[in-house]
């Protein structure tokens, strides 16, 4: 019946069951969050960093749409609803037990690997750290062939958040050289 507390999350346990709560922001979009909520049950929620405008928001699954709400931050304080919370993890804990126009957060989104593999790709194709050849092709046959790693100088894919790392890694590339000249 306690709770095991940490900066960017924490476990609840209750007769003998566990369930982890993310109490920070995943890098995502908000068309995806509309996928992710879509078939989920009402009052399932998902609290991410907008990629397109680097925006907080909780996004809630109502039973029959997806309310999307932006959360600001203003002199260290995060405001939901004009409401002041002193921490991000502080207005997912207070709308667990109260109501949040007329639903209460009930559990939190599960993010596949697939999703996030989807998302991953999706942001590392609009930056252009993608390579050019397509996933079931081969590089060329040469025996002087080798790939060295090339990475981007734009970090736009590296704003905070939880698919940071997962991003700019899968956002490295390798391009084929021959004699020190890009194929």
């Amino acid at each position: 019946m306690g709770s095991c507390l940490s900066r960017s999350s924490f476990t609840v346990n209750k007769h003998h069951t566990t369930e982890s709560i993310r109490t920070y922001p995943v890098l995502f979009s908000m068309t995806d969050a509309e996928g992710v909520l879509g078939d989920s049950d009402t009052g399932t929620y998902l609290l991410y960093k907008d990629y397109e405008s680097d925006k907080i928001y909780l996004s809630v699954r109502l039973s029959n749409r997806v309310r999307h709400h932006r959360i600001s931050e203003v002199n260290r304080l995060f405001y939901l609803e004009k409401q002041p919370y002193p921490y991000l993890d502080s207005i997912i804990f207070y709308h667990r037990r109260h109501k949040l126009r007329g639903i209460r957060l009930k559990q939190q989104a599960h993010l596949s690997a697939r999703v996030v593999k989807a998302f991953s790709h999706k942001i590392a194709a609009a930056n252009g750290n993608l390579p050019d050849h397509h996933p079931h092709s081969h590089p060329p046959s040469s025996s002087s062939t080798t790939l060295t790693p090339r990475t981007s100088s734009s970090h736009r894919v590296s704003r905070s958040g939880s698919l940071t790392s997962l991003i700019t890694s899968s956002s490295d590339s390798t391009t084929a050289t021959a004699h020190g000249q890009r194929l």
